[in-house]
């Protein structure tokens, strides 16, 4: 297992941590741009195998993991983390990369090869969506959308039980408990400023929408997701179709973070879409 990020990369008033693992010097590199409250360390069980035989990236993003916390809302945006992680590409990696985007990360990678594409070889889009991040379900829309309305940045992060789910059973099973354990330390130390700001775009707008850009992208993309992740899952087929070269692998059994619960599944596709062709 792999630690914390140990360099730092200097961009728009905030350093982000980040580190490199692997053949240094050699091309290309994974880079591994994470989700919404999480960090470069929800890869850390997987990144020792990654780097094996390539260089592997992976890089917090403003307010989460080691990277600056600026307690300010008016300071993040998915704009802002696209902006971030541009320049971070630009004059920290070796562009053209293989690109890896969980979640939110999707988005901030999408924002990416939309405006630079000669930045970006291949793309996975993990457990993600084009378009609107808001939830299906009216109903639970409606909870999300009063839990975003009603949080108060002011008194810290919420109780991490509040967004327990069927994963984390698992994933109590297939992770070590030193892993569980940073994670929530990691977890407790976001900026919950960022909570509020980026969990309004997320789950409160369709402001977001890609979707009717896809086709400018033609680098291989491989839509990655798990079965039970819903509503990623429901929108996978669509995506993966409405990109020029884009291709759909569902891990059977798994939810919204496959590298943790299913790591030989995950490790495969990862493997798999690394292997494919440029064209």
């Amino acid at each position: 297992m792999t630690g914390d990020p140990t360099r730092r990369f200097p961009v728009n008033g905030v350093e982000l941590a980040w580190d490199e693992w692997g053949a240094g010097g050699a091309d290309p590199q994974f880079v591994l741009c994470h989700g919404f409250i999480g960090s470069s360390f929800d890869f850390a069980l997987q990144i020792e195998t990654l780097a094996a035989d390539r260089p592997v990236v992976a890089v917090d993003h403003r307010g989460h993991g080691a990277s600056t916390k600026t307690h300010d809302a008016a300071s993040y945006s998915v704009e802002q983390l696209v902006e971030d992680f541009v320049a971070f590409l630009q004059h920290a990696t070796r562009p053209p990369v293989d690109l890896l985007g969980h979640s939110m990360g999707g988005r901030i990678v999408l924002g990416t090869v939309l405006e630079h594409p000669e930045l970006v070889r291949s793309l996975i889009l993990m457990d993600t969506t084009a378009g609107s991040f808001q939830p299906d379900d009216p109903k639970v829309r409606e909870m999300m959308s009063a839990f975003i309305a009603s949080y108060d940045p002011a008194a810290g992060m919420p109780d991490p039980n509040l967004m327990r789910g069927p994963e984390d059973d698992l994933a109590e099973v297939t992770t070590p408990q030193s892993w569980r354990d940073r994670k929530l330390e990691l977890f407790e130390g976001t900026d919950p400023y960022l909570l509020k700001a980026i969990g309004t775009e997320l789950f409160t707008s369709s402001a977001l929408s890609v979707w009717d850009r896809l086709g400018e992208i033609t680098c291989p993309v491989t839509v990655l997701v798990g079965e039970n992740d819903h509503p990623f899952v429901d929108r996978a087929p669509e995506l993966a179709a409405d990109l020029p070269n884009g291709r759909l692998v569902v891990i059977d059994g798994a939810y919204h973070s496959p590298q943790l619960t299913h790591s030989d599944e995950w490790l495969a596709a990862v493997a798999e879409h690394l292997a494919r062709p440029l064209s």
